[in-house]
């Protein structure tokens, strides 16, 4: 059960990303009169837009985690780690590329990377 769980959930967080996107992100992102976010309205909807799919990304981490969970306990620390260090690195960096720094959430999340990385190897 836990394996059709995490299914679930990857399968949730794509139709997120893709179906939500599509229709309710694509169509906020397009109005003339989107919000000025750090500086711009492109800086505010590159910060909508990757928040959106950032979502789908954390979700993924907890279906690798309820995934190995269901096959191997003694595992499931290990994976915490590792995919959620992923998703922050990823995520993290994504801020820095997508609004060249201006978001400050890499400031976060680059840490949270390094730290939980780190504890892999202790």
């Amino acid at each position: 059960m836990l394996e059709f769980a995490a299914a679930l959930l990857v399968l949730v967080g794509a139709m997120h990303s893709f179906v939500g996107g599509k229709r309710l992100i694509a169509p906020l992102l397009g109005k003339d009169d989107f919000p000025v976010i750090l500086g711009s309205q492109q800086n505010g909807r590159v910060t909508l837009w990757f928040g959106w799919h950032a979502l789908t990304l954390f979700w993924w981490s907890q279906a690798a985690v309820i995934w190995t969970i269901s096959i191997d306990e003694a595992l499931t620390a290990a994976v915490v780690l590792a995919s959620t260090a992923v998703a922050c690195a990823i995520t993290g960096l994504a801020a820095v590329i997508a609004t060249k720094g201006r978001h400050l959430s890499w400031v976060f999340f680059f840490p949270i990377a390094a730290i939980l990385g780190a504890q892999l190897f202790l």
